[in-house]
């Protein structure tokens, strides 16, 4: 059976100045892919790890949304933007030399920025920062809030899990921090920021693991290829049923697997089809109907060419 299309896991460390969709964009481009996603945006500013799927492995995007991040991050003592990062406008700049004096005082010294930053951890809520990716009447918040339109402040829940490597330096400080997804570092400093009374910002973010997975073995966007790409054995190894040709072309007609099923982890469980070893369907026992074994979550089968994911 031939391949639909190859499909695997880029893993990328994205440089500052671009967007996690200008890096899709590219790679869309110079890998010549009909289908490539990513599965957590960078800001523009930030550094680090991103995970690509291109080809069928796009239709597992969303199992990664939800998982912790960690980030390195380095502040910059004495100024503010309305954005908190690089990017924005500066709404509050100290003198210099007041700056260098509170550097130099006790209250960023190595012990109290670490005593300090441990407090981050029994944060249990953000409010979103106004200039954000988040989508309002399907514009991004953002754009309207730079429009002069007013939104709704939007606060989530997060977990702060772990803060550690606090460290003075000549410009402000760095901290790295494991949050739950959907955490804002940059709001994290800027928060930090109206609590001690000193203009912050973030100076540099770079987004060192998603997961389990870090940025061991990661490339930049310009030169990562196709034999840098790993599998959904590396990435997504699912409790697994073998399919003879019989079976596999009922699952392409619609029909089920009544019998040797897998015990399914949350995530579910696949059908390879024997001969290639290849994921024809993605499924799950989660609301599924009574009178059927499981729920199909994708069958990945084009019908003029028969199977998609490639190993």
């Amino acid at each position: 059976m031939a391949l639909n299309e190859r499909s695997g896991y880029l893993f990328v460390n994205k440089s500052d100045g671009l967007t996690s969709s200008d890096v899709v964009v590219r790679l869309k481009k110079r890998l010549h892919l009909d289908s490539i996603g990513h599965t957590g945006t960078l800001d523009r500013f930030a550094e680090g790890l991103l995970i690509i799927p291109f080809g069928d492995y796009t239709a597992f995007s969303e199992l990664f949304l939800g998982l912790d991040k960690s980030y390195y991050a380095e502040v910059i003592v004495g100024r503010r933007t309305d954005s908190g990062d690089p990017d924005g406008n500066i709404i509050e700049e100290w003198p210099l030399e007041k700056t260098k004096s509170s550097l130099a005082s006790e209250t960023f010294s190595k012990d109290a920025i670490s005593s300090e930053l441990q407090k981050i951890t029994s944060w249990t809520e953000q409010t979103a920062p106004l200039l954000s990716a988040l989508k309002v009447d399907g514009m991004r918040q953002s754009d309207h809030v730079r429009r002069g339109r007013k939104v709704k402040e939007k606060t989530r829940k997060i977990r702060v899990h772990k803060v550690w490597d606090g460290e003075p330096n000549e410009r402000g400080f760095s901290f790295r921090v494991h949050v739950s997804s959907g955490t804002y570092i940059r709001k994290i400093v800027m928060d930090l920021s109206d609590l001690w009374g000193v203009p912050l910002q973030l100076g540099r973010l770079v987004r060192e693991t998603i997961g389990p997975w870090g940025l061991e073995g990661s490339l930049p966007y310009e030169t990562i290829d196709f034999e840098d790409s790993r599998t959904w054995q590396e990435i997504l190894p699912l409790p697994y049923r073998y399919l003879d040709e019989r079976e596999s072309i009922a699952v392409i007609h619609g029909g089920y697997i009544w019998d040797k099923l897998p015990k399914a982890t949350e995530t579910g469980f696949y059908l390879l089809e024997e001969r290639t070893e290849q994921i024809l369907a993605w499924c799950k026992y989660e609301d599924k109907s009574a009178h059927l074994p499981y729920r199909y979550r994708k069958v990945f089968f084009n019908p003029s060419q028969k199977i998609m994911f490639s190993n």
